[in-house]
């Protein structure tokens, strides 16, 4: 059981990145969460934006290491504190996908989290990664007459935003490279028809040591 050390918002208001270490650590461990701290977590989440970016993204990288990284998320999602550390994951909810004769049964922002817990990639910027490759859809969907919904180039749009995350999080040269071409180029196609040449300037794009992950990307996002 995870357990605030006497009153829980003293606690929090000592070190507000608490409030997410106590999920992390429950989601690593498989424990619950102790009712008053539960509650306080959720009073207090406006706490964190107290917080520096770089920690917050180091404890964000635990909890989406861990086991059950969708798990881990959605307990940032009911205590109000994906709101504050990643409000762009949070306006997919809710924006539909399903349209006739398509594959997709799932909202844009169930459909992120289920590819986050379906990505077999331990690296946790692959899992970010796979979480946000769809958030572009939030500005580029378009409902026909007929029932169609359609998401063009959305995959440029989550690229934008996936740069502004990387930003606001601190993220290492390194890990942002990797976080934006990820995003950027999940859409690709490769099949037997292609041309050596057309393959070739995939593996360019994404880089040849991003491949293994961007096929986990894809893997999750299927």
């Amino acid at each position: 059981l995870i357990r605030a050390v006497g009153n829980p918002n003293e606690r929090f208001k000592e070190d507000a990145l608490r409030l997410m270490r106590a999920i992390r650590l429950a989601v690593q461990l498989g424990f619950e969460i102790e009712e008053s701290t539960w509650k306080e977590i959720k009073a207090d989440a406006d706490f964190i934006a107290e917080i520096s970016a770089e920690r917050i993204r180091d404890e964000l990288f635990k909890l989406i290491g861990s086991d059950y990284p969708a798990d881990g998320y959605q307990i940032l999602r009911n205590t109000e504190l994906a709101r504050q550390i990643l409000p762009e994951v949070e306006t997919g909810f809710g924006v539909d996908q399903k349209s006739p004769g398509r594959h997709h049964i799932y909202d844009v922002g169930i459909h992120s989290l289920l590819s986050l817990k379906y990505c077999p990639s331990p690296d946790p910027v692959t899992r970010l990664a796979t979480l946000l490759h769809d958030i572009g859809k939030v500005k580029t969907q378009r409902i026909y007459s007929d029932g169609r919904i359609t998401f063009y180039n959305h995959e440029m749009e989550s690229t934008k935003i996936a740069e502004k995350v990387a930003e606001r999080l601190r993220f290492s040269n390194a890990q942002k490279d990797k976080f934006i071409r990820l995003i950027r180029w999940h859409q690709f196609t490769v099949d037997e028809r292609q041309t050596d040449s057309a393959i070739r300037r995939f593996i360019k794009n994404v880089g040849i040591e991003n491949i293994q992950d961007m096929i986990a990307l894809r893997v999750g996002d299927r």
